[in-house]
């Protein structure tokens, strides 16, 4: 077992499938991550070394600073060669890696990753926005509905169980409105059953 940043590692899965343990990395993410490390995508996480250890949690736990390479991991031609056919792998590998500036950071996907709390800090930010401005988006997420175009009536349900990362963090009127419509409907059945027993009716009810 490995413990990185917090989170263990078990020693028998891949390295891109452990690293999806991490929130805010998905099976893309995590492929990008072993390319710009240059990982093959069958090591374990038992078989990293004390280097691959320490550049993998200097790459997580601060993105935007990570090395970028400045060699491709293939051969690069320039586009002003003249056009050729496909080369062949013997002459690929006789040819050498000619070095290119790398990405801008605005290019560099992995230079704006954000991971675990960063990233439920932006979720609740852009959250607590849409709430302020009064957006559709803001209302749903603040009754616990879906927010991305789903009918309310067959995904009510499921969302007001996973639309719920705000609601640690923001006070919210659906518990109240819920409990205000049960106590009104109680009152309303009551005036019911005292204008059916005041007209001798049968008063028996099921609650």
């Amino acid at each position: 077992m490995v413990n990185l940043l917090g989170a263990t590692l078990p020693d028998r899965k891949l390295v891109k499938i452990a690293l999806l343990a991490f929130y805010g990395i998905n099976h893309h993410t995590s492929s990008r991550i072993m390319a710009r490390l240059q990982f093959h995508d069958q090591l374990r996480v038992s078989e990293l070394s004390e280097p691959q250890l320490n550049s993998l949690s200097a790459l997580l736990s601060a993105p935007p600073s990570a090395i970028r390479p400045s060699t491709p991991l293939l051969p690069y031609y320039p586009s002003t060669a003249p056009s050729e056919s496909t080369p062949t792998a013997s002459t690929s590998s006789n040819r050498e890696l000619i070095p290119r500036d790398p990405p801008t950071v605005a290019q560099d996907p992995i230079s704006s990753l954000l991971l675990e709390e960063d990233l439920k800090r932006q979720m609740r930010a852009n959250i607590a926005h849409h709430r302020q401005i009064g957006t559709l988006k803001g209302r749903q997420h603040a009754m616990g509905l879906p927010v991305r175009g789903q009918k309310n009536r067959t995904n009510g349900k499921t969302a007001k169980r996973l639309n719920r990362i705000e609601r640690k963090f923001f006070s919210t009127s659906t518990t109240a409105g819920s409990r205000t419509t049960t106590t009104g409907s109680t009152g309303l059945m009551r005036e019911l059953k005292g204008l059916w027993s005041s007209q001798g009716r049968s008063t028996a009810w099921r609650m």
